[in-house]
């Protein structure tokens, strides 16, 4: 069997390669070719102009037609990645059996549907599946909207193993990693997962529609990986878990392991760790295995809204946590924690007192745009307004529900100022 694999381009207001792959497709690639398909896999983000030190990196971008439902955003929106042509030429003699089309932010649909107009043209008679996030949060809308002759949720790959005729269990699936070498010709960094899926079910947050089940891969599979590729010169580990640190005995062992290994690489965590779970030890475990900035998740400072959210973290958390990280050997500005910028109803002055809070502890602050995720409970009160995906997007969602474009801009520079003051980059 022949399939050919399409992650579709980005378009949107702004877009970056902060270690972005879809890494949950990757996983479901090498599945299928270690049952003996044949892929044929085009990623159309796989075009940047710029890589910094850690193998991030600033998009190939195009200059689009705004959607008509964004005409009033005073932006320029782009297509990221490979051109169009680019993209056609690849597709000259493939002669698949299926496509398979992964999606990722809600937002970003309208690059799936430009991939499946042309992949239409070139492969008329070819099956087109449609999978992932957008596909499992928006399903009825992928199905009126994108053009494929099948859509699937997560929550239903069964199904589509089923449809392909391939032997399939959730064990097998998601103890798979995935073989970078076969699927991209440069690697500028490594996406990974130890875990799957969440214990926690935080308000604004869709993981339990994602991956329902807590997974744990072993660890000496991940050692194994990990070391494949450090010899093939990959110096940069990007964990993708939602909750690393949970499993304390599993991370400690893991970490103490990758430490004896002596290899100097650096890891990166762009999904926040939890602060409830650090001990001195893990603090130790994660400055001495090379975690470079480690993410934190905060949200907010307010003691309402954070049992309303989640009840994960408090400010008494907050302090322990720093300084168990300090105490451990990070300096300050040497770890992050997340805010969120944009919830309706925020206080921006308090945002700001919060910002300077964090500064003052030692902590560099990341702002996260907020927008409702749908099948989350923070999106019911939006299900009618926000019925078009395009409107979830975290660059516009505040301007939208607050009209406070200058007040964002303000409290963005004001970070920044404050961040560029620590001596860690």
């Amino acid at each position: 069997m022949n399939i050919l694999a399409i992650n579709p381009w980005i378009q949107d207001f702004a877009a970056y390669d902060f270690w972005l792959k879809p890494y949950g497709f990757l996983v479901i690639l090498q599945f299928l070719k270690d049952k003996g398909v044949n892929i044929d896999f085009i990623d159309c983000l796989d075009k940047k102009e710029t890589t910094d030190n850690f193998g991030r990196g600033k998009y190939f971008s195009q200059i689009i037609d705004k959607p008509e439902i964004l005409k009033s955003i005073p932006r320029y929106y782009k297509r990221y990645g490979m051109s169009p042509e680019e993209f056609t030429t690849k597709l000259i003699d493939k002669k698949p059996n299926f496509i398979l089309i992964t999606s990722s932010m809600t937002y970003w649909y309208t690059g799936v549907k430009e991939t499946v107009n042309i992949l239409r043209k070139h492969f008329p008679k070819t099956p087109i599946i449609l999978g992932g996030t957008y596909a499992t949060l928006c399903y009825e809308h992928a199905l009126k909207n994108i053009g494929c002759d099948y859509v699937f949720k997560t929550e239903n790959l069964a199904e589509f193993f089923k449809l392909l005729n391939i032997p399939y269990n959730n064990f097998s699936l998601y103890s798979t990693l995935p073989a970078y070498e076969n699927l991209y010709n440069k690697i500028d960094y490594i996406v990974f997962r130890t875990t799957w899926g969440c214990y926690f079910n935080c308000s604004y947050c869709a993981i339990k529609h994602l991956h329902k089940d807590f997974f744990l891969i072993s660890k000496e599979k991940i050692l194994e990986f990990i070391k494949r590729y450090t010899l093939k010169g990959v110096k940069h580990f990007v964990f993708y878990d939602e909750a690393l640190l949970y499993n304390q005995n599993y991370i400690k062992e893991l970490l103490r392991d990758i430490i004896k290994l002596n290899l100097d690489l650096c890891f990166h965590t762009p999904n926040a760790l939890h602060l409830k779970f650090l001990d001195d030890e893990i603090a130790y475990l994660l400055k001495q295995s090379g975690f470079i900035n480690p993410h934190f998740g905060l949200e907010t400072l307010n003691p309402r809204l954070q049992k309303l959210w989640g009840d994960k973290v408090n400010r008494k958390d907050l302090i322990r946590g720093v300084n168990l990280l300090k105490r451990s050997g990070y300096k300050e500005g040497e770890f992050s924690v997340y805010l969120l910028l944009g919830y309706p109803k925020q206080n921006l002055n308090k945002l700001k007192e919060e910002i300077k809070f964090l500064h003052n502890l030692g902590v560099k602050v990341s702002l996260a745009e907020f927008s409702p995720v749908p099948k989350t409970k923070i999106f019911k009160p939006y299900r009618k307004k926000l019925s078009e995906p395009l409107l979830h997007n975290n660059s516009i969602f505040g301007f939208f529900s607050q009209n406070k474009i200058k007040e964002f801009w303000e409290i963005k520079n004001y970070v920044r100022e404050l961040n560029r003051k620590f001596t860690y980059q």
